[in-house]
């Protein structure tokens, strides 16, 4: 009698031909291969990490993962799925959210309003991610600046730009309208018993009719309308100005693919789901720049965007549109004015530039207006440090001085010792970047160089820079290098004592 425990396991043999075998172990050996080779190859090996340290295993697998995701295969295949996944499905990505009638909106814009709000402190975890600096909330901040403006007797006037998801809700699937949340409305209250004069743009924005008429569809940032409506409130909160506008103005019509189709990054395919959208802009002309007027106007993306051709809506060749929110400031109050505008940089690094003006250029100041999206101001420590977000104190440098003879070119041989880690260009808002460093002189004196870390979303050469190698740098005032001034800057160094400057060119010294 048959044991009816015992199984026939002939019967469920699967035979593999010789073929197969090969096959299925040829795709094994590269999976185990390409990994090891790759960490071996000298262009891909890194020596060390961003602060010239010995490299971890983590630093090595971080960099492996980053130079997978750019392999040709892999990055045509993520692309392919990620525009069937948009065209087909409606589908977002881990920055972008796809609502309804093609509207996208920036995760940390929703976060800003949805989330848990500006004065939520993140609970002590050995889980939660580890940072050097502590954490601070925007509005201590914000009203130490002023502060400090005004022991120079110069009046601040802050400028919250309302985020897309309150202005534009249609497309999340809400009733018409506008709508901040309360936490907004709070840090206005703790700024204005701070002395602080603070402008509320979102009755503005929301007369201006349907969600059409105030942000674009693709885009983070307001339609040409919504700025230029904008601009003028700020304008007539200045009480500054003859009135008597100098400046002409002509109209150009524009299109451009917005920067939330851009974080898609689905390559060619993106205009086959998404078109560019059309604007009609208003270019003032006659100059309205005077890096000595007694306005200053502090920005980012808002204050930059029709402004910098980076952000698109450029003719070809254009060094600058002069449509955006600083041109048509000075329109409405009839003079020039002065912009230091850095995208991304809204919340510290336009005060950091600001601070390093020399002190008898800050005598001549009397106005800052400070345009920042609402979203540095409401999001908490954790999502907003992934955002790039940082509230930092400036120190004014008292020392300097105007000098007569314009900066000019000047060679340096030292030595790399700091780098700022840069990000994946394609999960940022921004197309272009610079990041900072710090090199050693053969003297011993300490140097704060910027070089372009990504331009139109593909790393530049000076990103795989090493420390501990010598090169020799070509370097700038950075304010003279225009587009290099308006880009986001990666700087996770803060050198406040360095006086910050730009690399035109590099090469490395044996």
């Amino acid at each position: 009698m048959k044991n009816p425990y015992e199984h026939d396991w002939l019967e469920d043999e699967v035979l593999v031909g010789r073929t197969s075998q090969k096959l299925a172990l040829g795709v094994f050996l590269i999976f185990i291969l390409v990994p090891a080779l790759s960490l071996l190859w000298p262009s891909m090996r890194p020596s060390a990490s961003s602060t010239g340290a010995p490299a971890t295993l983590k630093d090595r697998l971080i960099e492996l993962e980053a130079k997978a995701k750019t392999l040709p295969l892999i990055e045509s295949w993520r692309r392919a799925d990620q525009a069937r996944a948009s065209g087909l499905l409606g589908s977002g990505n881990a920055k972008v959210f796809a609502g309804k009638d093609g509207w996208l909106y920036y995760r940390p814009d929703l976060e800003a309003v949805f989330g848990k709000g500006p004065f939520h402190d993140e609970p002590p975890s050995v889980a939660r991610e580890q940072y050097d600096r502590k954490w601070r909330q925007a509005v201590p901040v914000i009203a130490d600046f002023a502060k400090q403006l005004a022991e120079r007797k110069i009046r601040l006037v802050f400028v919250p730009v309302p985020t897309k998801p309150m202005v534009c809700r249609e497309g999340l699937g809400l009733p018409h309208g506008a709508a901040a949340p309360p936490a907004l409305a709070a840090v206005a209250h703790d700024l204005k018993s701070a002395g602080i004069d603070v402008v509320d743009l979102l009755p503005i924005i929301a007369a201006l009719g349907n969600d059409t008429a105030r942000y674009l569809r693709q885009d983070t940032h307001w339609t040409p309308g919504a700025m230029e409506a904008s601009a003028r409130e700020v304008a007539s909160r200045l009480s500054t100005g003859s009135g008597l506008s100098p400046y002409r103005v002509e109209t150009v019509a524009r299109e451009s693919r917005g920067d939330l189709v851009d974080m898609l990054d689905f390559g060619d395919e993106a205009g086959e789901v998404f078109p560019p959208e059309s604007v009609t802009l208003r270019r003032v002309l006659n100059g309205t720049s005077d890096p000595n007027s007694d306005v200053v106007l502090l920005g980012d993306s808002f204050v930059n965007l029709y402004e910098d051709p980076e952000l698109g809506f450029a003719a070809e060749g254009e060094s600058s549109i002069g449509a955006g929110f600083a041109s048509h400031l000075a329109l409405a109050l009839g003079k020039p004015i002065h912009t230091i505008a850095i995208n991304g940089g809204g919340a510290s690094a336009v005060r950091e530039a600001f601070a390093a003006l020399p002190a008898d250029r800050l005598a001549r100041i009397k106005t800052v207006v400070w345009v920042v999206s609402s979203r540095d101001v409401l999001l908490p420590e954790i999502p907003a440090r992934r955002a790039g977000i940082e509230w930092r104190s400036v120190v004014f440098n008292e020392a300097k001085s105007t000098d007569a003879t314009p900066a000019s070119a000047r060679d340096l041989v030292a030595t790399l010792r700091e780098k700022s880690p840069i990000v994946d260009p394609t999960q940022t808002p921004y197309t272009s970047a610079i990041y900072s460093t710090v090199f050693e002189a053969e003297d011993g004196t300490e140097h704060s160089v910027f070089f372009w870390a990504f331009r139109d979303r593909k790393l530049e050469p000076a990103a795989a820079l090493e420390p501990g190698r010598r090169y020799r740098l070509r370097l700038v005032p950075l304010d003279q290098d225009a587009a290099a001034n308006r880009a986001t800057r990666l700087d996770d160094l803060f050198r406040p004592d360095l006086t910050p400057v730009f690399a035109e060119s590099f090469e490395a010294v044996d």
